[in-house]
């Protein structure tokens, strides 16, 4: 099955860092010129900062992956990565997280299973920005514990008991000049988290606005706009009809369905339509009206742990060409291999 790439193929595996003394910010200053990734940061109590997993656009490095990295007494983060770069479908794009956390900071233990964030710019538009959460828990002071939703609205903010901190999921933070940073989950701890008060921050992307610099007005008189592309409605008010595009996922070597495999389909211009997150089956589907003259892509965009992301140039499937009513499956399931240090 032929596959579409969405980032140039350069991977680049950073460092263990451990204690380093000094100050550090809870995360890494965005890439001036453009794009940037950052998997996971931690800035605690006795001079602890960790900074794993950075990618930058058009700077460079675009690709940056650690398959399992332990912070001596604190705990191991898995599939860490960072991504920044055009896409072959349009757009660039910024994407950072983990496939899974184990971390005890004694006031607090986090566990978390996949956890990304992404923000993307098109040509003339302000950054986008999704964030999932799979599977975090956090458990205070060994007795209160706290779950949260997959699909957190922005600002998602929750207190510890005992004014031990905060988390904040799907954390958006614009800039000055247009551009948005978002968090995907960011734990707080105060001074009454004792030697590891400071901040732990999950998937951190940058991408900056492309909207050109506004220009004087012309003096000639104005030429009516045609009104922008939008979906189309029934003569009768209602909605247009949906199409649906199922994307699937499967062991390559047990040759099941993969669960917690996070697909995006995405229009020929790059732009995200919607996301979708695969059952037991490893299929999942996205819901959307369609345009007539558009074609769609079907994109991995994180793998659950044990699992690496498909090779570069296999990433996205497609072009489909999809009408009003259609439900289509893509042609062949996605083979996702163990990741490095699994198998």
């Amino acid at each position: 099955m032929p596959r579409t790439a969405t980032l140039p193929a350069l991977a680049v595996a950073t460092a263990l860092a451990l204690a380093l003394p000094g100050p550090a910010l809870a995360a890494p200053t965005a890439d001036p010129a453009g794009f940037s990734a950052t998997g996971f940061t931690a800035a605690l109590g006795n001079g602890i900062a960790i900074t794993e997993a950075h990618a930058a656009y058009p700077s460079g490095p675009v690709r940056a992956e650690v398959s399992s990295a332990r912070f001596a007494s604190l705990g191991t983060v898995a599939g860490i990565h960072a991504r920044a770069g055009e896409r072959s479908t349009g757009g660039t794009a910024a994407e950072a997280g983990v496939a899974a956390t184990e971390l005890d900071l004694a006031a607090a233990v986090l566990s978390t299973g996949v956890v990304t964030a992404r923000c993307a710019t098109e040509d003339e538009s302000d950054p986008t920005a999704r964030v999932r959460v799979h599977d975090v828990l956090l458990t205070v002071d060994g007795s209160a514990r706290l779950g949260f939703s997959a699909n957190p609205a922005p600002g998602t903010t929750v207190q510890l008991p005992g004014g031990l901190g905060q988390v904040v999921l799907n954390e958006q933070l614009p800039g000055p000049d247009g551009s948005l940073t978002v968090n995907a989950l960011r734990l707080s701890l105060t001074e009454a988290a004792g030697d590891l008060a400071g901040d732990v921050v999950i998937g951190s992307v940058t991408c900056p606005s492309l909207v050109p610099a506004e220009e004087p007005p012309a003096e000639e008189d104005p030429v009516e706009e045609e009104p922008a592309e939008e979906p189309a409605e029934e003569e009768d008010g209602t909605a247009a009809e949906e199409g649906v595009l199922i994307s699937v996922a499967e062991d390559a070597g047990a040759g099941h369905g993969v669960k917690d495999v996070v697909f995006e389909v995405v229009d020929e211009r790059g732009a995200l339509i919607d996301a979708c997150t695969t059952d037991a089956s490893g299929r999942c589907g996205v819901a959307f009206a369609p345009q007539e003259h558009r074609t769609y892509y079907a994109c991995v965009a994180t793998t659950p742990a044990g699992y690496g992301m498909p090779a570069p140039d296999e990433v996205c499937d497609g072009p489909y060409r999809i009408a009003p009513g259609d439900e289509i499956t893509i042609h062949e399931p996605f083979p996702l291999l163990p990741a490095p240090g699994d198998q």
